[in-house]
């Protein structure tokens, strides 16, 4: 059975680079997901300026009181809400209740989209890596080429240093 989506996209800003991810581009890697993973987009919400404010955005609060039949909210990236895992959060949780789940369709290995990624787990169960009562391991092989693991220890709650990665042996 084929999922119903609706699609969200705004230009992203990349940091205090200058450079912005436009729309287009979006919407391409957005389509290409939903081709591969068996999705109908059924609507499209395209943010015509920023706001910083997630839910100052006139067109994402659309997408979020979207009455279109759908169980998959599609963005490109994580980033396209926030740089910031609350506000990130905060949407998820919208959407959670609704019964509806955010999916990106470009895999980053940066904090938030890991845990954007991450959130929802065992039959939609919300869970977040960081809170969970045990370590967590995260596969690295997209990013370095050869297994890697970064282990998050619970209870903490700034990691100061960055993360010690252990290879593996490569075969």
């Amino acid at each position: 059975m084929e999922k119903k989506a609706i699609a969200y996209t705004t230009n992203i800003n990349v940091g205090n680079t200058g450079l912005v991810i436009e729309r287009a581009l979006e919407r391409k890697r957005i389509e290409e997901y939903a081709k591969e993973n068996g999705m109908t987009i059924v609507a499209w919400f395209e943010e015509e300026g920023y706001e910083e404010n997630p839910m100052a955005r006139p067109k994402l609060r659309e997408a979020l009181a979207c009455t279109e039949p759908h169980e998959v909210v599609l963005m490109e990236r994580a980033w396209a809400i926030s740089r910031k895992w609350r506000e990130i959060r905060g949407v998820m949780k919208a959407l959670e209740a609704k019964n509806v789940r955010l999916e990106c369709a470009t895999r980053l290995w940066d904090c938030v989209s890991i845990m954007a990624r991450h959130y929802y787990r065992a039959g939609g169960r919300a869970v977040c890596p960081l809170e969970a009562n045990r370590a967590r391991s995260i596969n690295l092989v997209e990013t370095y080429g050869r297994e890697a693991r970064v282990v998050l220890a619970t209870g903490h709650r700034k990691i100061r240093k960055p993360a010690h990665l252990a290879f593996a042996n490569a075969t």
